[in-house]
């Protein structure tokens, strides 16, 4: 990456990790992924906002809900951060970033799943999955790492160590 990129900031956003009351968490598949491929709810963060703000907003524009169908299980000190391709970060969003850092939420959904209105302009599908199905969904780079990070960190326990994790030093 060219020095210019390097020195630019990294937009900020949320990464919204849903579960239900039985610990089943909320996955969606975005319109543009092909069939295996799923992510977690959330998005970048609009100029002078907040996260809180941040992750109701997004919420609430991607399946139509309110703050009070939530508690917030808690903030993760593990980010999403990455780097965008050169190109990419000459071409997205201005060439104002080089690339992105989400802050990772742990939500609880009380409300009524049957009010939630999935975005059509955004997503094909969702479902909600085990803990131990998580790792053969969330299938890109990294992504089952960073977010098991997350979830260990603020929900002790519910997902088991890969036997790679365990003999990393």
């Amino acid at each position: 990456m060219n020095d210019n990129i390097q020195n630019k900031p990294y937009r900020l956003g949320v990464n919204a990790i849903v579960v239900d009351k039985g610990n089943n968490f909320l996955l969606v598949q975005k319109n543009g992924y092909k069939e295996n491929e799923w992510n977690f709810l959330g998005g970048g963060r609009e100029e002078g906002e907040m996260l809180e703000q941040n992750l109701f907003r997004e919420l609430n524009e991607e399946i139509g809900t309110t703050k009070s169908d939530f508690e917030i299980i808690g903030i993760s000190s593990f980010k999403i951060e990455y780097d965008y391709p050169t190109d990419t970060a000459l071409r997205v969003n201005g060439g104002k970033y080089r690339g992105q850092s989400y802050d990772q939420v742990i939500l609880r959904f009380i409300g009524d799943k049957g009010k939630l209105v999935f975005s059509k302009e955004e997503f094909r599908t969702h479902k909600w999955v085990k803990a131990e199905e998580l790792e053969s969904h969330l299938i890109f780079p990294n992504q089952y790492q960073n977010h098991q990070k997350a979830i260990n960190e603020l929900m002790s326990g519910i997902l088991r160590q890969s036997k790679s994790d365990l003999y990393q030093f």
